[in-house]
């Protein structure tokens, strides 16, 4: 017998999304939790991703606060995770991350893989070094044959071949979950230099086990579920980087297991979310701010690679060139009430960082306050005495 579908508004998703992805409500216990509640912060660029962490934690750390938390106390791994980009994960979810890769489409680089024994000669002295170390460090040791075979590879990326090869080691190591993503070093007096360091040495104490792919899919599956709901095949898709019919594999381990009720909200099709949130996902939202405030989410946030369907958070379809733009870059924005209203950007000016805001249709005035206590939050977690907000066309 089909289940009754949960009908829910699309104000009623967006608070579920907001809650669960502690964008709304006290924040998570900690940076760890405020990480794994998203599957990971996404973390190109070092600074986007603790802002995104700082802004899901009660108490919103500071920068400085959560590079303690990565680099010095471990609390938090940074690493190559889904859609092959560097996320900031809980420790404990590391392994599922590195199982349910075989689950995943294959990444987007071009050119052959390292041979293993090369990977496996890396990791080696990685564990002998007991300290993090360079693509410097390890360039010698790239065999001549992967020189050759990448060398077209490097030309096509301007790059110089041996510097790009010890690279793709690196790269491989992370992705075997054999070596994670650490501090940067300097020595002898050369420019600091992305460190790499190996999981043995890094964390120590942390239980390691290799989970079944499948299964290690399906409960992160589960768990974007419980953050992201409602959503489709599509949808969960586009987050993990994984093909359709793998996808719907998934689900059918869930359903089978009863877990899942389809969804209804609006005109939009295939929606899914788990039994036990029915109730959870037709909560009233909240009428004021205080419960639900506008919140300046960093580059490449996780609620804009969340879902397939752009239209959750950017209905002007016109609008939406302005977020995901070319060459993978996604724009830093102003989030109401679940909606994107503005993009925005910053410079750093002696004691005050100035954010250049550039409204977009949904922005009111009304929102102006609760963005200058925004902005003065994302001034406070990098150290910065005061924000001035200026306004862009």
């Amino acid at each position: 017998m089909a289940r009754k579908p949960i009908v829910v508004s699309e104000e009623q998703a967006l608070y579920f999304r907001a809650r669960r992805g502690h964008l709304a409500g006290p924040g998570a216990a900690s940076a760890a939790e405020a990480a794994a509640s998203i599957l990971g912060a996404q973390s190109q660029q070092l600074t986007t991703g603790l802002l995104a962490v700082a802004q899901r934690t009660a108490g919103r750390p500071s920068a400085e606060e959560l590079r303690t938390a990565l680099f010095e106390e471990r609390r938090l791994v940074r690493t190559w995770g889904q859609r092959d980009t560097v996320h900031l994960y809980r420790p404990e979810d590391w392994r599922l991350i590195v199982a349910a890769r075989a689950q995943w489409a294959p990444g987007g680089r071009g050119g052959p893989l390292p041979p293993k024994r090369a990977v496996d000669r890396v990791l080696d002295e990685l564990r002998r070094a007991e300290r993090p170390l360079t693509r410097a460090d390890v360039e010698e040791l790239v065999p001549s044959s992967y020189l050759e075979a990448i060398a077209e590879r490097a030309a096509m990326a301007a790059l110089e071949v041996r510097r790009f090869a010890a690279g793709r080691l690196l790269w491989q190591l992370n992705n075997r979950g054999d070596a994670c993503i650490a501090d940067k070093v300097g020595r002898d007096g050369a420019a600091a230099e992305q460190g790499y360091a190996s999981r043995e040495h890094w964390f120590p104490d942390l239980e390691w086990s290799d989970p079944d792919p499948r299964e290690a899919a399906v409960a992160l599956a589960r768990r974007y579920l419980a953050v992201n709901a409602p959503a489709n095949v599509q949808d969960l898709a586009h987050f993990w980087g994984a093909r359709i019919a793998v996808v719907r594999e998934w689900i059918e381990t869930l359903e089978s297991r009863g877990e899942l009720a389809p969804v209804r909200c609006g005109e939009r099709s295939g929606l899914l979310a788990l039994l036990e949130d029915a109730e959870e996902l037709q909560r009233a939202p909240p009428r004021g701010v205080g419960d639900w405030p506008v919140r300046l989410l960093p580059m490449w946030d996780s609620l804009l690679m969340s879902h397939a369907d752009k239209g959750w958070t950017v209905p002007a379809e016109g609008e939406r060139p302005l977020i995901w733009r070319k060459a993978a870059m996604v724009s830093a924005v102003v989030l109401a009430r679940g909606r994107v209203v503005a993009t925005w950007t910053q410079k750093k000016r002696a004691k005050r960082l100035e954010i250049s805001l550039h409204p977009l249709r949904g922005w009111t005035k009304r929102l102006e306050p609760g963005l200058r206590r925004e902005a003065a939050a994302v001034a406070e977690h990098q150290g910065i005495d005061r924000a001035e907000v200026l306004w862009g066309s």
